[in-house]
């Protein structure tokens, strides 16, 4: 997402856009909900709302929004490494049997 930031548009796939990305991180926490503590899937929702609002409000780069943006998707890719750790640490099995904190 970050390459593709502010408007998410590819012209190798006109059908992607700021709505599709961020629906698609959305869904992607939804069906990882139960390897997240309620508050981490609370505070990534809401991190996710708040990046895709300032991608919206900067859809040039020329504002500094994009740059606010991006670091709260690195904010988001924080929380998600510190519960694959957490994980890991617990010895919690992924869908395949293994220990590897997917």
């Amino acid at each position: 997402m970050v390459g593709s930031a502010p408007r998410f548009v590819h012209d190798w796939a006109p059908w992607l856009n700021i709505d599709t990305e961020f629906a698609a991180v959305e869904e992607a926490l939804e069906l990882n909900r139960a390897k997240l503590k309620p508050k981490d899937l609370a505070q990534l929702m809401e991190l996710s709302a708040r990046a895709k609002a300032l991608f919206l409000a900067d859809p040039e780069d020329t504002n500094g929004k994009t740059s606010e943006g991006l670091g709260l998707l690195w904010d988001m890719v924080d929380i998600l490494d510190a519960a694959r750790r957490r994980r890991v640490v617990k010895g919690v099995p992924d869908e395949e049997g293994e220990v590897t904190g997917d």
